[in-house]
Order: C-alpha cells, then sequence, then structure tokens
C-alpha cells in the first residue's frame, strides 16, 4: 500500500479544518442571563406577592424544523427566590416552603416540544420540587432572529402538589402560584 500523497494529505487536513471550524449545532441554544427572567406571583390575601428566581440554567435544543430531537431541560436554584419582602425571603427557604437544605434545586425536563400554530409551541414534561415530580405542560411562544431566540411562557402551577408552604392554607396564599419565563438565547 501506498502512503498517501502530499496533495491528499493536504486535502484531508483541510477538511478536517473546515469540519472543526463548523458553528456548533444550530438547534443548541446558550440562555443569555442578562436578558432573561423566570419569575413568579402568588397571591397572598388580597395582595400579589411577585418574586424572581436569581439563579438558573437550561440546556435548550430546539429547532422548529426538527422537534423530534427537541430538549429543554432547566435547573432552578430554589434558596435564589426573592421577592423585595424580608418576611416572605426569610419563609422561601424553610422546611415548609422550598425546603432549600434538602432540595436546593427544581427540576424541568421535556418529554416532547410539539408546534402549536404560528410561534407557539408546547413542552410536555416533569417538573420536580421537593423531590415531587408532576407532569406539566409548558406553552411557549418562540422567535428566532439569526443567531438569537427569544421565548415567553406563563404557566400556573399548584404550590400544593409540591409540598410547598402546605404550612398556610389556599385562603392565606392562593394555591395556585403564576410563573413567568422571558428567555433571550443565542447559538
Amino acid at each position: 500500500m501506498r502512503a498517501p500523497s502530499a496533495l491528499t494529505r493536504l486535502l484531508f487536513a483541510g477538511t478536517a479544518l473546515v469540519l472543526a471550524a463548523l458553528p456548533a449545532a444550530a438547534s443548541d441554544w446558550t440562555v443569555e442571563p442578562g436578558a432573561s427572567s423566570l419569575s413568579f406571583t402568588a397571591q397572598q390575601g388580597e395582595s400579589p406577592v411577585k418574586g424572581t428566581f436569581a439563579t438558573w440554567s437550561a440546556q435548550i435544543r430546539l429547532d422548529p424544523a426538527d422537534l423530534a430531537n427537541a430538549s429543554i431541560r432547566a435547573e432552578i436554584e430554589t434558596g435564589s427566590a426573592t421577592t423585595g419582602q424580608m418576611q416572605i425571603d426569610q419563609t422561601l427557604p424553610s422546611e415548609a416552603w422550598f425546603n432549600v437544605a434538602a432540595f436546593p434545586k427544581a427540576v424541568f425536563v421535556s418529554d416532547s416540544i410539539t408546534a402549536t400554530g404560528g410561534d407557539s409551541y408546547a413542552a410536555e414534561g416533569r417538573l420536580t420540587i421537593k423531590d415531587r415530580e408532576q407532569p406539566l405542560t409548558l406553552p411557549f411562544t418562540l422567535t428566532i432572529d439569526g443567531d438569537t431566540a427569544h421565548a415567553t411562557a406563563e404557566v400556573s402551577l399548584m404550590r400544593m402538589l409540591f409540598g410547598i408552604g402546605a404550612d398556610i392554607p389556599a385562603a392565606t396564599v392562593a394555591d395556585a402560584v403564576t410563573v413567568r419565563l422571558d428567555i433571550t438565547a443565542t447559538r
């Protein structure tokens, strides 16, 4: 067997360089934390209590033309929840609420993502908070402009299903909590 010629070696090296220079898969997105937010609103008596999670991350693989291979995994550090109200902020990490010492993260993992018309989608998956897993449908809108994507979502969660604030009746703090996502990501 002959050794490859100089031209063959040069073509092989050139092809390898071109392949190495190609961008990562077009459907992998990196969340821009400074341009994204994860917030919640709960009703306490007659007053809404608004808060945010300061620390969270998401691994997103989503190409609208290839939803069969799409996936979302989000991890939220429950101890990063803040409302700007000292008493509530001191209560949220407690055992009766998020129990941050035992369960520092909430996790959402999609099982499937489907188009629901126009720029609307639904991620079917599972949300785990305090080691309690519940099915969750996350409806969201998505717009893609070149290498930037913007997604928004709003979903209502029942806090009692996850054992959050089980010591406080729904008459004092409503069971339903509205969670909002506003994500900007790049590829």
